[in-house]
C-alpha cells in the first residue's frame, strides 16, 4: 500500500532523510517511531504529496506520489486546525464538501460520528470540546473520504489517559475495518498495543523494522536493572570493561544492563561485581523486553556506529 525506496530530503544544507526504505502492507497498522526532528512528519508530508522529495521513490496504492490532491489517503497532522465555531456535525459536512464526497454525506457524517464516539456531542460547538474530543474530530476528518490508507501524526500527543484511550480505540476500530494505518507517536506503549509492524527512523534512515514478535525475539534480552543511591561515572567505565555486559544505558541513578550469554550465569556475576563496588545499590531486578528498550538499543547502537565512523574519518585525515 505504501512503498518508499531511497527517500531523501534536505532543508538547506541539512539532510533530514538520507535514504529511507519503508513498506506498509495492506490492512496493517505500522508504528513509525523516532525522536523529535528525525523526519517522521517530513516523510508523512511527502507521502501525502504536501512536500516534494529530493530523491527516491514514494508509491501509494502502486502509483508514484507527485502532487497533493491526487493521493488517496486520509491524513491527521500533528496540530490539526479546526473551525471551532462549527459543531462537529457541521465541520464533518464541510469536510464532505471539501473532499467532494460522492455518496450520501448525511449518512457518512453519522457513520463517522459513531466511529469517533461523539454521537452525544455532535451538535455542540467544537470550541467547547476537550483536547481529546478535538483530536477525535480531526481523526473524523482524516477518515471521512473512506480511503483505505490513514496517516496519523502524533494522534495522542498531550492527551490525558482517557483521551489517549479513546483515540486508541478508534485506531483499533480502523484496524478491524482493515484500514492501513501509518501511526507516528512518541508513546511507545500505544504502538505496542495496536501496531502489527514497527519502523524506527534514526539519523535519516530506517535503523530497524519488523513485526513486534520479530523485534522482541531479536532484542530479547538478558536484561536487568539496578538503582544506585547516586549516579557514578566510574561505575559506568568499569561496566564497559567487564566480559559479561553487552551494553547498558543509564537514566540518572538507574542502570539498564543487557547481559551476555545466559542470564542465569551473567546476573549473579553482575550482582557480585556490584557488591564489590563502593557505590550503594538500592534496587536490583530483571526486566522484560519492551519496545522502549528496543528503541533505546537501536539508537544507542546507531550512535556508537556513528561515533566510530567519525573517529575513523578524523584519524584518516592525519
Amino acid at each position: 500500500m505504501i512503498e518508499i525506496q531511497g527517500l531523501q530530503k534536505k532543508y538547506k544544507n541539512f539532510a533530514v532523510l538520507k535514504g529511507v526504505d519503508l513498506f506498509v502492507g495492506k490492512g496493517e497498522v505500522f508504528g513509525f517511531i523516532g525522536k523529535n526532528g528525525c523526519g517522521k512528519s517530513t516523510t508523512m508530508n511527502i507521502i501525502t504529496g504536501l512536500l516534494a522529495k529530493d530523491a527516491g521513490s514514494v508509491r501509494v496504492n502502486g502509483e508514484e506520489v507527485t502532487t497533493a490532491g491526487r493521493v488517496k489517503v486520509g491524513y491527521l497532522p500533528e496540530s490539526p486546525a479546526l473551525f471551532e465555531y462549527m459543531t462537529c456535525r457541521q465541520y464533518l459536512d464541510y469536510i464532505a464538501a471539501a473532499c467532494r464526497y460522492s455518496g450520501d454525506f448525511h449518512r457518512r457524517t453519522d457513520e463517522v460520528i459513531e466511529i469517533i464516539g461523539l454521537r452525544d456531542s455532535a451538535d455542540r460547538k467544537i470550541g467547547g470540546y476537550s483536547r481529546g474530543m478535538k483530536q477525535r474530530v480531526g481523526i473524523g476528518a482524516a477518515i471521512y473520504a473512506n480511503y483505505n490508507i490513514v496517516i496519523l501524526d502524533e494522534p495522542t500527543s498531550a492527551l490525558d489517559p482517557q483521551g489517549r484511550a479513546e483515540v486508541m480505540q478508534i485506531i483499533e476500530t480502523l484496524k478491524q475495518m482493515e484500514k492501513t494505518v501509518l501511526l507516528s507517536t512518541h508513546i511507545l506503549t500505544d504502538v505496542e498495543r495496536v501496531a502489527d509492524r514497527v519502523g524506527i527512523l534514526n539519523d535519516g534512515v530506517i535503523a530497524e523494522s519488523g513485526t513486534l514478535p520479530e523485534l522482541y525475539h531479536k532484542y530479547a534480552g538478558d536484561t536487568v536493572s539496578f538503582e544506585l543511591s547516586d549516579f557514578s561515572q566510574p561505575l559506568c567505565e568499569k561496566l564497559l570493561q567487564t566480559d559479561f555486559v553487552a551494553s547498558f544505558r543509564s537514566d540518572q541513578k538507574t542502570f539498564y544492563v543487557q547481559l551476555k550469554g545466559d542470564i542465569a550465569q551473567s546476573a549473579p556475576r553482575l550482582f557480585r561485581f556490584l557488591a564489590e563496588q563502593p557505590e550503594t545499590v538500592v534496587r536490583f531486578e530483571s526486566q522484560t523486553t519492551s519496545l522502549e528498550q528496543i528503541y533505546m538499543q537501536v539508537c544507542y547502537r546507531a550512535a556508537c556506529q556513528s561515533a566510530l565512523q567519525s573517529a575513523a574519518h578524523q584519524g584518516g585525515g592525519f
